[in-house]
């Protein structure tokens, strides 16, 4: 397939800003691939058409920055002035380098058209490039791939390259096109997408002819991540309890959600983001060796334990273990970790359509009981105790009193707070459900990430002091929600500003537009309607709490959770 066929229908995407036009488009593009002859180009298309070249589930990068883009971009011809002038301008470095391509060296007119296999390939090879002279090389490779595009195709490219293709297109998007093309039922195929994480496998299977739902590439399997499934909020406890009829409480610990698999004696174990965190917990993976279990997915919280106090310790001491690539021995002499699982997927099969109930007498069969109004006394010994994987505390009680002292409990123990879910439900990864909910005795944290950064004044001039917030929406279009410049250490400031400089896709002066890559977590007095941003919402004294590197824009708050948090306060005054 040539990448111009593939561009123009991009462009077309691009240009409109109906969901349903969207999704015809993807359709027609399916059918052309359809009737080339190569189907197997669907699996590139799906994954380039959303930003990547490689699956979710191995999270992976290009892992080309601004910075080495425009210098890239400047040994095709393109004056660098002319260059940081229409990027100015447009706000978009791929529309800046189509609208200047008339300065790209011209290539012999015997050159071949690009294919989509010529720059998916390459795009691959990009992130596999190491060593001293990396850079260079990367230079060399986006340089040559410029020279050889129409000025569409050198548009895509350059958004490619970023992993951001600007065309408002997402997963959702591409699901009702296979639903609509291939005649199958939409929710079939999103549950099928959750549990691969692979939209371009999926893609690959319809086109086949595969029976998808039979497929055993398509279900789930151990060492195959798959996104968490997530808790609504709640005004109260009463108001879940209503909800979720007789409930399942458990503590809400202070930690970093895991995902551990293991199979034929390997361990495996990834962060909420689905990278692989195995190498920074070396303790934990030897623990679960010992474990007389295998070919199972287990889910937990990972807590940073102070085994004195039997409180967790601040959270950024989890980030510090699963950031540590030397000495990884001495920092886990320094901070201990434990694991408390709360959940099993897979356990020689499939587990994520049973219910809760029944995985949790599985995970109890595994790691004991630890049911908070009967076995009080041996929950604080081994809270103190050197153990590191536990069953979570757990509650089943219909008494809003009983349930409201275990709450209670879990914060004196240094925890946030506790879940409530309904015992008979199904798991459903990546989204947030009716089934499970989270009770905090303060405003929700925000999850967001920043959009622009601005020097500061005083002792911040150094840095960029201040940062613009947004939340997405149901499509991914982010929102602005307020700026914030306190709570920030100067190793914060300095940590950020280096960040800053690598992904800035536009000079302002004293201001910069970001690539949406920092998340932020951020405290607020209160969430407060404004007809200053879009939105029609702002937080009232933002402050960081801390910088999230733990997640991607993919974790960040919604426009639905701003909502949410703000009725919630505003039924409580």
């Amino acid at each position: 397939m040539l990448f111009s066929d593939f561009c123009k229908i991009l462009d077309k995407i691009e240009k409109t800003t109906k969901r349903l036009e969207k999704t015809d488009y993807f359709v027609e593009l399916i059918d052309f691939i359809k009737n080339s002859g190569k189907p197997e180009n669907l699996k590139q298309v799906s994954q380039i058409t959303i930003g990547r070249v490689f699956a979710e589930f191995e999270n992976k990068e290009i892992g080309i920055g601004p910075n080495l883009l425009l210098e890239a971009v400047k040994t095709t011809g393109i004056p660098e002035k002319d260059l940081k002038s229409k990027i100015k301008e447009t706000g978009d470095i791929g529309t800046a380098v189509e609208n200047l391509s008339s300065n790209i060296k011209q290539v012999s007119l015997f050159s071949q058209a690009l294919t989509l296999e010529e720059v998916y390939s390459t795009l691959k090879k990009l992130s596999e490039i190491e060593g001293n002279s990396s850079q260079k090389k990367k230079t060399r490779i986006i340089s040559n791939l410029l020279i050889l595009a129409d000025p569409v195709e050198s548009r895509y490219i350059s958004r490619l390259i970023l992993e951001d293709m600007r065309i408002g297109m997402n997963i959702p998007t591409i699901l009702a096109s296979f639903s609509n093309y291939f005649n199958v039922n939409k929710e079939s195929i999103e549950k099928i997408y959750a549990v691969t994480n692979d939209i371009g496998l999926l893609g690959e299977k319809l086109i086949s002819g595969s029976d998808i739902e039979n497929d055993p590439e398509l279900k789930l399997k151990v060492f195959r991540p798959i996104k968490p499934m997530l808790a609504q909020l709640t005004p109260s406890i009463e108001d879940a309890m209503i909800e979720t009829k007789m409930p399942q409480f458990e503590t809400k610990y202070d930690g970093a959600r895991v995902q551990v698999h293991k199979s034929n004696g390997n361990v495996k174990i990834y962060s909420r983001r689905l990278e692989n965190i195995t190498n920074s917990v070396p303790e934990l993976v030897e623990e679960i060796k010992k474990l007389d279990i295998d070919n199972i997915i287990l889910e937990g919280e990972c807590v940073a334990m102070d085994l004195d106090s039997g409180k967790p310790r601040p959270f950024q001491d989890i980030l510090r273990r699963f950031r540590r690539k030397y000495n990884i021995d001495k920092m886990a002499e320094k901070i201990a970790l434990r694991i408390y699982f709360f959940d099993v997927l897979y356990y020689s099969r499939g587990l994520i359509d049973t219910p809760l109930k029944t995985r949790r007498e599985i995970l109890e069969k595994l790691f004991g009981t630890n049911n908070w109004d009967s076995e009080l006394e041996k929950i604080k010994k081994e809270i103190f105790s050197n153990k590191m994987l536990f069953s979570s505390f757990k509650l089943n009680s219909d008494d809003p009193n009983l349930v409201k002292e275990f709450f209670n409990w879990s914060l004196s123990i240094g925890h946030e707070g506790i879940m409530i879910k309904n015992p008979d439900a199904p798991y459903t990864p990546g989204s947030r459900v009716k089934t499970m909910y989270k009770v905090k005795p303060t405003l929700e944290n925000l999850d967001v990430v920043v959009t622009r950064a601005k020097i500061g004044m005083g002792k911040r001039k150094d840095w960029y002091g201040s940062y613009e917030l947004s939340v997405k929406d149901n499509d991914s279009n982010l929102h602005v929600i307020g700026n914030v410049g306190s709570g920030l250490t100067e190793d914060d400031l300095e940590k950020l500003t280096k960040i800053v400089n690598e992904i800035k896709i536009e000079d302002l002066g004293e201001e910069v537009i970001l690539e949406p890559k920092i998340v932020l977590e951020v405290t607020y007095e209160e969430i407060q309607t404004s007809e200053k941003y879009e939105m029609g919402y702002a937080l009232r004294f933002p402050r960081v709490v801390q910088i999230r590197e733990d997640k991607s824009i993919n974790d960040i708050n919604t426009l639905d959770d701003v909502k949410k948090i703000y009725e919630i306060e505003r039924n409580r005054k």
